[in-house]
């Protein structure tokens, strides 16, 4: 069975050909979409019409979210022919906060399993950037002074010393983030939703709790990344946030986010950096993406940003995940990593 790329991330088709020179692929280019890392640039009203006419016949399709979804609410009967959607991305919230009507007569898998080590390299990363004072380290470069900033580069901490919470820390890219800090010695705290039998071992974690205050009243660094859903969407409030304070027994710790933006409302953030809930904010992913030019957080200086670029997907990480689905779809037998169109993941 044919496959159809829709995709803005380059070099799917040919990876796949070479995985499998077998497999029946046609590519679809259209200058409506375009895009780089996490940002997705598509105005489905500019499609040509040959690309309408193979989006009306994909069966399978390997596309992102964003477009699927941007795609359907501009024309419910887009995708007339389509059985099964890989999406390109982990998260897949996008299809869950338009207003199409679920669930959709197809099915869709998220791609999973590949993000986990890039997103800790990124995270571990601003870690230690925060901790030794990189960014002031440029800057006295800049202006060729030697230890020019002396406070930020010379005051820093052992990071086994320190405790790392990862919300939403027992998937893939939690427990990654986990073993990362644990190999630099940290303590590590996965929080979620979900109770767990208390001799269940989680590799790279010390402590499992479903005690959200708990988790970040204890750490030193916070480490998100849940994903978009009715129970997450703003999840981390100011009444939450209280408690990661020094006046209430917490440590003031930097949050790091690399999950979806709308965990936190940017009004809220804010709000926690000035009061000092929190002592910065180190950002991947926002509510509104791209950031707006008028948002606020631009100007901080206890606030870094990232372009959502922390865990991309490369074309040659697409033929191991989707051939391994593509059998046992042929084969009629259950998809792995299928959305539950019920419950938003």
């Amino acid at each position: 069975m044919q496959v159809t790329i829709f995709s803005s991330i380059e070099g799917i088709a040919q990876t796949l050909k070479d995985a499998d020179p077998t497999l029946k692929i046609e590519v679809i280019t259209d200058d409506a979409l375009t895009g780089y890392g996490g940002t997705i640039n598509f105005i489905p009203s500019s499609l040509r019409d040959e690309t309408k006419l193979a989006l009306k016949r994909a069966k399978i399709l390997i596309s992102e979210p964003a477009v699927v979804s941007q795609l359907l609410q501009h024309d419910p009967t887009a995708l007339t022919s389509l059985q099964w959607c890989q999406s390109t991305y982990a998260g897949v919230d996008p299809m869950f906060k338009s207003n199409l009507t679920l669930p959709l007569p197809w099915k869709l898998t998220r791609f999973a399993g590949c993000f986990g080590p890039p997103i800790a390299e990124w995270c571990i990363a601003r870690i230690i950037a925060h901790e030794r004072g990189f960014a002031a380290s440029a800057k006295d470069q800049a202006s060729k002074s030697w230890a020019g900033s002396k406070d930020a580069i010379l005051h820093y901490r052992y990071l086994s010393t320190l405790t790392l919470s990862v919300l939403g820390g027992c998937g893939d890219i939690g427990r990654c983030i986990a073993k990362a800090g644990k190999a630099f010695g940290m303590t590590t705290i996965g929080y979620g939703r979900t109770s767990r039998k208390s001799d269940e071992v989680l590799e790279g974690v010390d402590k499992y709790t479903t005690n959200l205050i708990d988790a970040i009243q204890t750490a030193d660094y916070i480490v998100s990344v849940l994903p978009s859903t009715p129970d997450t969407r703003g999840l981390l409030n100011t009444t939450t946030l209280m408690a990661a304070s020094a006046s209430n027994g917490g440590k003031c710790p930097v949050f790091l986010n690399v999950g979806r933006g709308d965990v936190i409302s940017e009004e809220t953030l804010i709000h926690a950096l000035d009061e000092k809930y929190l002592s910065c904010a180190i950002l991947d992913v926002f509510e509104v993406e791209p950031l707006p030019k008028e948002s606020m957080l631009w100007g901080r200086s206890d606030v870094t940003i990232s372009p959502h670029v922390s865990g991309l997907t490369h074309g040659d990480d697409v033929p191991k995940l989707f051939l391994i689905n593509y059998k046992r779809f042929i084969e009629g037998k259950e998809l792995n990593h299928l959305v539950d169109w019920n419950k938003g993941y």
